[in-house]
């Protein structure tokens, strides 16, 4: 995870999402799950964010397609930062969302104990060249290094697929098969970790070879 901007509205996010929003709101102030889902006017701006973001999840920080069957894992979608469950009168809030990976999205669910991307400072969240795993840098304080332990761990940032993802694209890089560029844009967070670690010289005649 590296810190992303928030970027201002859209210029009719009020009319189309905040205000229907906040009429059902002030009907209905704690609604259920089943009572939100037609009411969930954030999905009329998806595109809008995903366009901000240039596609990029705010989690894993890796482009993720927008158009996909419903049922994929591994679309976007609109995450609450605060969740729904916990804070109802967010729900309409253009600084509650983040562009998240649906399947990121439904292992956070409820929890609180994820890491704001709007507020995450860089170097925060690690990549070990070794093992290509997620971890949290050893010179944080431990407050900082529970919460980043917690979200990659609620996050499922090392389960097998986003495991493989990411061992997938640094091999491409190791390879030549991707550059600095096309990294930059699709895996910003691959991008400085190769850049931060000196990369070039220290893992990629070692990578390259690997029996991939």
């Amino acid at each position: 995870m590296i810190r992303v901007p928030q970027f201002n509205p859209p210029h009719d996010f009020v009319p189309r999402v905040n205000s229907p929003g906040r009429i059902f709101l002030a009907r209905n102030p704690n609604p259920t799950s089943r009572e939100f889902k037609p009411h969930s006017y954030w999905k009329r701006i998806h595109d809008d964010i995903y366009n901000l973001y240039d596609g990029i999840c705010s989690y894993c920080a890796s482009w993720t397609p927008r158009n996909a069957q419903p049922t994929n894992p591994n679309y976007t979608s609109v995450d609450h930062f605060i969740p729904k469950a916990v804070s109802p009168a967010l729900a309409y809030e253009w600084s509650n969302y983040r562009l998240c990976r649906a399947r990121l999205n439904a292992n956070k669910d409820s929890n609180l104990d994820i890491v704001d991307p709007f507020h995450v400072q860089n170097g925060w969240f690690i990549i070990d060249f070794t093992s290509f795993l997620i971890i949290p840098n050893s010179n944080i304080q431990n407050i900082t290094r529970t919460r980043v332990v917690q979200s990659i761990d609620i996050l499922g940032l090392n389960d097998n697929d986003m495991l493989e993802q990411r061992l997938d694209v640094i091999y491409k890089y190791s390879i030549d098969e991707i550059n600095m560029n096309e990294l930059l844009t699709t895996y910003p967070f691959i991008a400085a970790e190769i850049m931060r670690q000196d990369f070039d010289v220290v893992y990629k005649d070692a990578i390259r070879t690997l029996p991939i």
